[in-house]
């Protein structure tokens, strides 16, 4: 089966959550409602089944503090998760591929943030690194990146590329 063929499986219904337990202590997290940002949510899914792992996909207009974040919460707690992927797509373009943000600005952290780069670059994709991540998702005993996707780079169709990387990138996170 093809990419674009295998990507078509990730359509999503109209339940506020979706949600996904996985195998590994890694979770993607689309925090955003935005039903126009569907590059985000099908990257969270497809990523998630290849390196088994949970997700929690925001599909309704809930409240994040109020309703996402108790959820999150409980899975981070049951599911022990050590590594939270925050996927969102940025409203504009900024002239990258994507943004890198996180939670903590830890040597650990700055070793992990550099290996997803490394990543990235592999399949020619530029990220920069932002280091002012508004903590949105704070949770101080596990690893959070936070990924903004540029929408002009995800119209020339390169889902796959991101999709590869982040793979490869959360593959040998859990190997270590």
């Amino acid at each position: 089966m093809t990419f674009q063929d295998e990507i078509k499986n990730y359509e999503f219904s109209n339940s506020p959550y979706i949600i996904k337990m996985g195998l590994t202590p890694v979770i993607l997290v689309t925090p955003t409602s935005n039903q126009e940002d569907l590059s985000s949510k099908t990257i969270a899914r497809y990523v998630s089944n290849q390196t088994e792992s949970s997700f929690l996909i925001n599909i309704s207009e809930s409240d994040i503090e109020n309703n996402l974040k108790p959820t999150l919460l409980k899975i981070i707690n049951n599911q022990n998760i050590k590594l939270l992927i925050s996927i969102i797509l940025n409203s504009k373009d900024n002239g990258f591929d994507l943004q890198i943000e996180t939670s903590k600005n830890l040597v650990s952290m700055y070793d992990i943030i550099k290996n997803l780069q490394k990543k990235l670059k592999t399949h020619h994709i530029n990220a920069i690194y932002n280091k002012n991540y508004n903590d949105k998702f704070k949770y101080n005993s596990i690893d959070i990146i936070q990924i903004e996707l540029n929408p002009k780079y995800l119209q020339t169709n390169n889902l796959e590329d991101i999709c590869n990387s982040l793979t490869e990138f959360i593959t040998e996170y859990l190997n270590k």
